[in-house]
């Protein structure tokens, strides 16, 4: 499939896109020229050379992408693309049509009509925020000391706003009854942000196996299970309790040399896992 040719269209954009657009990270791509790289694919009526092997009728101001070319232009890690997309969504500046590795995007913008009025403006999600932060720790752009910093600010921010809320609504009713459901809001939130670190955490530490050889499960799908595809389902919820909670719970594995041989699968069933993660 060919590029369709320009189209020159007026451009609206949010203030809150503009300010939330206009911070600075590093040496990669801004989110500032990442959101003006989408314009400009819309524009062009852009398709992924992944898939212009693929049939996709583009309609005005739409391009057809995928989220690992965008990281690779953008020099982003995967999630992070992900979460910029979310917030972009969020903020009405685009729709998108999911596909089963790609993605349609139209931007409303381009075309001078307002977004649907169904799109939500809200301040962007706590664990969205969070992860868009400890995406970069994720692949080691960002240390600990400044992504806990950073994590920290977006916890007390959120804690603020939680307070002032309350503050705002309580009544000289139930002025009484309020501690207790801030301490309540406060636990949720800490929680919540304890909940993305452990994810992020755990990310970080399965990236670390992408390079290492997942042949022998390649090998013992087609060796030991015939290429049973429902057989390796369950093999594979065995491999993941044996990762995390070091049991296996399945017959076949209780014997000694079934035990041996998933234990022998473990690192590749890591690496199969992790080459997985950096696909999606």
């Amino acid at each position: 499939m060919k590029n369709r040719e320009k189209m020159d269209k007026a451009i609206s954009a949010d203030i809150k896109v503009l300010e939330y657009l206009s911070e600075k990270v590093g040496d990669r791509k801004t989110k500032m020229e990442a959101y003006l790289d989408l314009m400009y694919k819309a524009n062009d009526g852009f398709v992924s050379p992944f898939l212009r092997k693929k049939e996709s009728d583009l309609g005005p101001c739409q391009c057809h992408v995928n989220i690992s070319d965008l990281a690779s232009d953008w020099g982003w890690h995967r999630a992070t693309v992900r979460s910029f997309l979310d917030r972009l969504e969020q903020f009405g500046q685009i729709e998108r049509e999911r596909r089963a590795k790609s993605v349609i995007i139209t931007m409303p913008s381009l075309t001078g009509q307002p977004s649907s009025p169904d799109v939500v403006h809200d301040t962007p999600d706590l664990a969205m925020q969070l992860m868009d932060v400890l995406s970069d720790w994720i692949i080691g752009r960002s240390d600990t000391e400044t992504v806990g910093a950073s994590c920290g600010r977006l916890v007390r921010a959120e804690l603020d706003r939680l307070a002032g809320s309350a503050a705002q609504s309580c009544t000289q009713g139930d002025a009484e009854n309020h501690p207790p459901m801030i301490v309540s809001a406060e636990d949720a939130v800490k929680e919540k942000a304890l909940g993305c670190i452990a994810y992020a955490a755990h990310q970080k530490v399965l990236r670390k196996f992408r390079f290492d050889d997942a042949t022998p499960v390649l090998q013992f799908f087609h060796q030991n299970l015939g290429g049973e595809w429902d057989a390796f389902v369950d093999a594979s919820k065995e491999l993941s309790e044996l990762v995390l909670v070091n049991k296996s719970s399945v017959p076949d594995f209780s014997t000694a040399e079934g035990r041996e041989c998933l234990k022998s699968l473990r690192n590749p069933f890591l690496a199969l896992v992790a080459k997985s993660q950096e696909s999606f």
